[in-house]
């Protein structure tokens, strides 16, 4: 094995990754930053090495044979480890880095959370790229093992061995009334708050909230009158009715900053979620995902 991989020259393996991840040699050509005839003569090695077409044509793509997709995630996964372990032994420098880092957040914990992540890394990397990125739960592992990202923010998910993470705290919900509410005044008790509507933020199109859980779990529920999918909507609906709406206070904060609304104490226990930083076991070595791991521990690690 290791007289076979010593014959193989790796840069096709960058080539191939290139071409699966971009979908064509011309977009491989300018992620690699090299010809189309250089790109098209490393694939015809390649499909000589292994003795498989790997990518056939369908139209403007080139879609992989059963032969590359079953490849295509451990090269992703060893490319990424071969970089992770060349950055290690060498020494990274926030101030001169130019890399990009790529940060899954899910979009309701966007605003909270990346603003001041941005200022923190913009002060020690001023020259570094940061991407938020919309995931699939489902997908996040692959993700993860593939750079689509480097880290990910998310509530506690199912246990995996290929994942790592880091518990960054919870946060008690407030509720949110209008300046002005004839039955809110700096605090809300158990029955004005059933007895009012509420609202709901989520990208989910059903189902109850935490609030609905702790109340289901005390026989009691209150009546949910507009279910929308983002929370400045909500604050909107909320500023001109006389509705409720419940949120994590740090989501609160950053929206009555700019349109101050009243935020109460939730008159119920209700559990709180818990938030975590995930990577892949395979990113522990890399010395600018360290950095960053600690910066989002500082800046986001702040549990109540």
């Amino acid at each position: 094995m290791m007289r076979r991989l010593a014959r193989f020259d790796l840069n096709l393996l960058q080539v191939f990754d290139a071409i699966h991840a971009k979908g064509g040699v011309s977009a491989a050509a300018r992620h690699l930053n090299l010809s189309q005839p250089a790109i098209s003569h490393a694939l015809a090695k390649l499909r000589d090495a292994l003795g498989d077409p790997l990518f056939v044509r369908q139209g403007n793509r080139l879609v992989p044979t059963s032969a590359a997709r079953a490849i295509a995630g451990p090269v992703r996964e060893a490319l990424r480890g071969l970089d992770a372990a060349l950055d290690a032994a060498t020494a990274f420098d926030p101030a001169e880095t130019a890399r990009e880092f790529r940060i899954g957040v899910r979009l309701s914990g966007e605003m909270p959370r990346f603003s001041a992540l941005a200022l923190r890394v913009r002060s020690e990397a001023p020259r570094a790229m940061l991407a938020s990125v919309t995931f699939r739960r489902r997908d996040l592992v692959v993700a993860l093992a593939n750079g689509d990202l480097d880290l990910a923010l998310d509530v506690a998910l199912p246990a995996d061995d290929r994942l790592r993470r880091h518990f960054l705290g919870t946060e008690p919900p407030v509720v949110v009334a209008r300046k002005g509410h004839p039955r809110v005044d700096g605090a809300i008790d158990l029955d004005t708050y059933l007895a009012l509507d509420h609202i709901v933020a989520t990208a989910r199109p059903h189902g109850p909230g935490m609030e609905d859980m702790a109340l289901d779990r005390l026989g009691l529920a209150r009546r949910v009158a507009v279910r929308c999918q983002h929370a400045i909507t909500a604050w909107q609906i909320v500023a001109a009715s006389d509705m409720l709406f419940s949120l994590p206070r740090s989501h609160a904060e950053v929206l009555d900053a700019m349109w101050p609304m009243q935020l109460v104490d939730m008159p119920l226990p209700v559990e709180q979620g818990g938030s975590y930083l995930y990577w892949h076991q395979a990113a522990d070595a890399d010395p600018g995902l360290r950095w960053l791991r600690a910066i989002i521990a500082d800046e986001l690690g702040k549990s109540e």
